[in-house]
This record gives C-alpha cells, sequence and structure tokens, in this order.
C-alpha cells in the first residue's frame, strides 16, 4: 500500500509541474520557549504553492525547522508537509490524492496540529467529498506520516450540514493495527447554535477506544460579539476518567498554545476558559485565560495567552503571541513571532 501512496505522490506532483503557478504564500514563525532553566528559540518557514484551476488543481507546502543558534546537522530539517491533487468530478464530488493535513469540525479527532514547530499531523492517502443540498460527505483513507509508533492505514467518514442558526459536524475514524498492536476508534460530534441576541452556543462531544480503556470529553462553549470590533468567549470542558488525548488531533484556535496537550491523557478534571478580542483598525488584540484542576486535585494550574496582529495586506499579516503556565509551579513562557505573506 506505501508503494502506491508514494506512486500517487509522484504522479500528483508530474501533474503540478505541466501548470502554471497561480498562488504563492510564505509563513514564517519565530518562537522562544523559555523555563527557568534554559531558553531555547526554533524556527519554522512553511513555503506553498497552488496549480491549476476548477478542473484540476495542485498544492504544494514544504516546510522547514531549525533551532537558531544551534550547529548540529540534526536540528535542521526540511518536509514536504503537503503534496496533493484535487480533480472536480461533473461538479458533484471531488476526488483528492497526496498527502494533506486534515481537519474536521474541531480538529479534536483530525487535525493538523499547527501548533508544533514541525509539520505537524499529515496523511498520505485518498479523499472523497460530495456536496450537495442536503449536506457535505467527505469518505478518506489514508496512511499517516508521523512517527513509526502511528503508523498504521486510517479509514475515516464526515458528514457536515448548516442549517441556518444551526450548524453540526459529525466525524467517525477506524484506525486498523500499528507496530504496538493496538487498533482505536474515535468519534466526534460538533454543534453550534445562533440565538436571536447574536450569541453562538457550542456542543462537542468526543470519545475515544483503544482497546485498552475508552476516552470521552465533553465541551461546552458561548460566543458573543458586543460590536463590530469586540467579541468574548467562554469555554468548559469536563474530560472523563481516562482524559482525552489523541496525536491524531489538535485542540483548536479557542485553546491557549502554552498548554502541554498531552497532560490531557489520564487526566479527569476541567478546562474552565474565557477572554475576547479587540480590533482596531489594522490591528488586533486578544487574550484567553484557563484554569486546569483535576479531580484528584492533584493538578491545579492556569494558562494565559495572549495575541496581538497586524494586517500588512489582504493576504499578508504579522502577528506576536505570548503563552504562560504556571504548571507545577514551575513559570514556562513561550513568546512567538509569525509572519504571512501571500502572492
Amino acid at each position: 500500500m506505501k508503494k502506491n501512496l508514494h506512486f500517487v505522490l509522484a504522479l500528483m506532483l508530474g501533474l503540478a509541474t505541466t501548470v502554471s503557478a497561480q498562488d504563492w504564500s510564505v509563513d514564517s514563525r519565530t518562537r522562544v520557549n523559555s523555563t527557568e532553566d534554559a531558553t531555547s528559540t526554533d524556527q519554522r518557514v512553511r513555503t506553498a504553492v497552488d496549480f491549476g484551476g476548477d478542473a484540476v488543481s495542485a498544492h504544494v507546502e514544504l516546510n522547514s525547522t531549525a533551532t537558531l543558534g544551534s550547529v548540529a546537522n540534526q536540528d535542521f530539517s526540511l518536509d514536504v508537509r503537503e503534496a496533493y491533487a484535487t480533480t472536480n468530478v461533473m461538479d458533484f464530488a471531488s476526488v483528492t490524492a497526496g498527502r494533506m493535513a486534515l481537519n474536521f469540525g474541531s480538529g479534536r479527532i483530525l487535525g493538523d496540529n499547527d501548533w508544533v514547530n514541525g509539520k505537524g499531523n499529515t496523511w498520505d492517502g485518498f479523499l472523497f467529498g460530495i456536496n450537495n443540498d442536503f449536506a457535505d460527505l467527505h469518505i478518506g483513507y489514508s496512511a499517516t506520516d508521523m512517527v513509526d509508533m502511528y503508523d498504521a492505514s486510517m479509514m475515516y467518514a464526515n458528514i457536515s450540514k448548516d442549517m441556518g442558526a444551526m450548524a453540526f459536524n459529525l466525524l467517525y475514524v477506524d484506525r486498523s493495527e500499528d507496530v504496538l498492536g493496538t487498533e482505536s476508534t474515535s468519534m466526534g460530534l460538533d454543534a453550534t447554535y445562533e440565538m436571536d441576541n447574536g450569541a453562538v452556543l457550542s456542543l462537542g462531544y468526543y470519545t475515544a477506544d483503544d482497546g485498552d480503556h475508552e476516552m470521552d470529553l465533553t465541551s461546552l462553549g458561548v460566543s458573543y460579539a458586543v460590536n463590530d470590533d469586540l467579541s468574548i468567549h467562554a469555554g468548559y470542558d469536563m474530560y472523563g476518567e481516562h482524559g482525552f488525548y489523541l496525536a491524531t488531533g489538535s485542540f483548536g484556535d479557542m485553546y491557549g498554545s502554552g498548554m502541554e496537550y498531552s497532560t490531557f491523557e489520564d487526566f479527569e478534571g476541567t478546562d474552565m476558559s474565557f477572554g475576547g478580542s479587540y480590533a482596531m483598525g489594522d490591528f488586533m488584540i486578544g487574550a484567553t485565560m484557563h484554569t486546569i484542576s483535576s479531580e484528584d486535585e492533584t493538578i491545579d494550574y492556569s494558562v494565559t495567552d495572549l495575541s496581538l496582529g497586524y494586517s500588512l495586506s489582504d493576504n499578508s499579516s504579522l502577528s506576536m503571541n505570548y503563552a504562560s503556565s504556571d504548571r507545577s509551579g514551575d513559570d514556562v513562557n513561550k513568546t512567538w513571532i509569525s509572519l504571512n505573506i501571500g502572492f
């Protein structure tokens, strides 16, 4: 199967050379990680190009990372993050093949995990999509391009529906046996409802079963646009007995980047958050506060996530983020600057 997937990638790249480039983008992020004992600086640059038109298109994105100030060769990497082709089937469906970063619903089950300094989560495979008046349906099969312990095939189906004030997204994932002999299934349901006063209510329920134990998470949220410039949001996550953490997932835009996501495995507790953002012309400022606590009171800490952004043009922006966590009594701070340029 892997040989077939490699053939698909090669075929897609060959297709990309036969058409002219339309859109380029460059995304650069410099992140400083600081603890009481050490400070390190990571650099990530992603360069993407899109080819083709409505009938056939292709997307290629390269990801390079480095630890600034280090002379060790292993601290620099250059990878193909995405390389896929998409074709339109009689305006009824689409077929995509290659290496993709998948995001469905909130991303808790399948997400690209953009927070990591590397290329995040990507999959080599096929994606078949049907768009109609009833619902959007996507069905896919893929292997994974993550580390060996997650080297397993995966089948997934996602259906989403927008019904005016209400919308929902349902995702089901079935992963075959990996090198550890583990099979797993997971499911995620996301729903939103916009009230007459403009407030948007959200509900998420997620489960996963790896054969040894079941994980579950219930997420409640509300967001409200006070005016055209100011918006506020709040959330409350309730983790089951075995917590909830999947290496294939991410935690979305409303979750502080200073949080250690992997600690939510075997974590029974809650995450209460609130924050807001304010736009001043081309400038935007935002803040989110998290309070994380476990049922047995062994975990109790807070996270602060601050952001400042500036729009350089319609397709280019500059932002600075600061995240601070006091987990286990140790202050851990992260500061990063992101520059995105589109052509």
